[in-house]
């Protein structure tokens, strides 16, 4: 299995878990993932973001922890800035966002 097979596979995951715990459809659930991974940088966000109605600053503190504890338990090798941009990837392929930088102790 590839990186973006594997990649795929987790945030099937994510999503799964999202939407067991808040009750939804695995549609909400991957709107809710994405809204939290999310940073406005990817184009599709600069240029279609208002007419899809997709406000990514929406989701309320209790759903932004939520989504956050799930992707840290699921990819707790991974710091949180490198697991957003693997997301992101799988979520909105064609519409690329700057990888973060790597940190270092």
């Amino acid at each position: 299995m590839d990186k973006l097979e594997s990649d795929r596979s987790i945030v099937d995951t994510i999503i799964t878990r999202i939407s067991e715990n808040e009750e939804v459809s695995r549609s909400e659930a991957r709107r809710m993932l994405h809204k939290y991974v999310c940073e406005g940088k990817c184009r599709w966000y600069k240029t279609k973001s208002k007419e899809a109605g997709f406000d990514r600053t929406d989701l309320t503190k209790r759903q932004r922890k939520l989504v956050g504890d799930i992707i840290k338990q699921i990819m707790k090798d991974s710091e949180i800035d490198d697991a957003k941009w693997r997301i992101h990837n799988v979520i909105c392929p064609g519409h690329p966002r700057p990888r973060p930088k790597r940190t270092y102790n």
